[in-house]
């Protein structure tokens, strides 16, 4: 920053940011999300969720994210206790996480305190956040400690002992961790030479003292505490994990079972795709634009500076001087800025006159028909689900029912809020569902769901005359239609990469086991 600036007071991180923060998380599953976004984005191809009971913690249990991911070194983990900066935005990578807030606002949204192991290269590093903490201490600002050791030694890596030791006894005290032993337990259970491990503990209660993530009544899953929605992704985190990535590679495990992700444009009948030129999709590259423009005029401000002091130099002092070298090669580094200045607003300028073609995929849940509506994604992202449009916004009406449409819109096009869950230029998010909702039509249309033929089509899998009915008659004939009608696609757990099986005679519920590799596929043609 320079010494100029050293007298001039900085901005602290309030204790009171930390709670504040983390209220922007609404739904409660999306502050999960945050923290399996950080998974995919190390490049981790397995996360567990589970629970691990401690009746000593509020709300009786810690929640935690195992992944094998990259991990961190002790510098890099230093890096995540700041709010909004992210090497992920600057990265040439299609991360999902921009703004560096999303482990702060995701954890401290279920919970008041977490602790974070985290290995890689040579060495291990324990990342201690705790609101508890700091408020017992009596502490208005936000004290992280951040202990590191040797993987292969166990011995520690610092160079001030007392601080060290500081650290350690901080740890001890407000964490579930008493001795150097337990902490090393922890990084033992990160399988692999790199990974991390997150526990969240003293979690968020309701007013009846009850936690708010229910791991109780199902074993199998993670719950929101006295959810009354239709919709699984709404109050079962194993629902909407299977959902949450339009393109999903990493494999997810809650409470030990393993999460069967969905390709969810393979998983819905009769799919159809439309390529809308969206030229009105423009908010976010009008301000792209903005920027480049300002960028130029402080790259000519700079140029104009060093032109006149080279003008001035040349005027008292015509021998070629060192000062006059330095000024030369100032003027000729603030001649070639303004130039790359130039070129990249010219290449702004163009992007915002081209028009973005965003394909919009439709398809049938025969299913289940009242789980319909529009997925939409950003950067393969889940931001918003069940979105109806259209016909379907009209009350009893079978025209749309079932149907889902799904978008995965580019970071270029629209750009989602810090928390994920809504997009920033709402107008032109309401546009997009206006023409999604006339794309839908259009897909009725062309697939022959027009409504002289609705009941005739639900029919066929098993759904009665009554629009009130959401979902088939539990009979083997139309469970058996149902399954024929579409493919089985599952992931292999070496290669990573989905597959088409055959079609099943095993007509029951499609379960498949936690492990599968491409060997087992029936049809290897497939494989390819």
């Amino acid at each position: 920053m320079g010494d100029k600036y050293a007298a001039l007071q900085r901005a602290h991180l309030h204790l009171d940011f930390i709670h504040a923060n983390s209220t922007t998380h609404s739904f409660l599953f999306g502050a999960l999300a945050e923290l399996l976004d950080n998974a995919r984005d190390s490049g981790a191809a397995r996360l567990d969720v589970f629970s691990v009971d401690n009746e000593k913690l509020q709300g009786g249990f810690m929640l935690c994210f195992l992944d094998d991911g990259c991990g961190m070194n002790p510098e890099e983990a230093s890096d995540i206790i700041y709010f909004g900066t992210s090497k992920k935005r600057f990265s040439n990578f299609k991360f999902i996480g921009q703004y560096g807030n999303g482990l702060k606002s995701g954890s401290m949204r279920i919970g008041k305190d977490f602790i974070l192991f985290t290995k890689k290269e040579e060495t291990m590093t324990c990342v201690f956040f705790s609101q508890t903490f700091c408020e017992r201490e009596g502490l208005s600002e936000v004290l992280v400690p951040m202990p590191s050791w040797l993987t292969g030694t166990r011995e520690c890596v610092t160079s001030d002992p007392i601080k060290f030791s500081t650290e350690l006894s901080v740890i001890y005290k407000y964490s579930p961790f008493k001795t150097e032993a337990e902490l090393m337990q922890q990084f033992d259970i990160i399988y692999g030479k790199c990974g991390t491990l997150l526990v969240i503990y003293n979690l968020k209660l309701l007013l009846n003292g009850e936690p708010e993530l229910d791991v109780k009544t199902d074993q199998e899953d993670i719950l929101i505490a006295g959810a009354l929605e239709d919709l699984p992704e709404r109050s079962s985190l194993r629902a909407y994990t299977s959902v949450l990535y339009f393109d999903p590679r990493m494999r997810i495990f809650i409470q030990a079972r393993r999460v069967q992700t969905k390709h969810l444009c393979h998983c819905l009948y009769r799919p159809r795709k439309y390529l809308y030129v969206a030229s009105s999709f423009r908010g976010k590259m009008k301000n792209e634009v903005k920027k480049a423009e300002e960028a130029v005029k402080i790259a000519e401000l700079v140029l104009k500076e060093a032109q006149v002091k080279v003008n001035k130099c040349d005027r008292t002092s015509p021998s070629p001087t060192k000062p006059n070298v330095l000024l030369q090669n100032t003027l000729q580094k603030a001649l070639e800025d303004v130039e790359a200045k130039r070129k990249t607003l010219a290449e702004k300028q163009r992007e915002l006159r081209k028009a973005k073609m965003l394909p919009l995929l439709f398809g049938v849940n025969i299913e289940n028909r009242s789980q319909a509506g529009m997925f939409i994604y950003s950067n393969s992202r889940l931001i918003k689900m069940h979105e109806k449009v259209g016909p379907q916004l009209k009350l009893k009406s079978l025209l749309g029912a079932g149907v889902v449409g799904i978008a995965n819109i580019p970071l270029g096009i629209m750009e989602p809020s810090h928390n994920k869950q809504e997009f920033l230029n709402v107008q032109e998010y309401n546009r997009l569902l206006k023409v999604m909702g006339q794309y839908l039509v259009q897909y009725c249309k062309d697939t022959g769901l027009s409504n002289r033929n609705l009941s005739l089509f639900w029919n066929k899998f098993g759904y009665q005359n009554s629009k009130d009915m959401d979902k088939s008659l539990d009979s083997i004939q139309y469970q058996r239609k149902q399954v024929m009608a579409i493919p089985f696609i599952i992931q292999c757990d070496i290669c990573l990469k989905w597959r088409v099986l055959p079609s099943s005679t095993n007509y029951q519920e499609k379960e498949f086991p936690d492990t599968w590799i491409c060997a087992y596929n029936p049809n290897p043609l497939e494989n390819r």
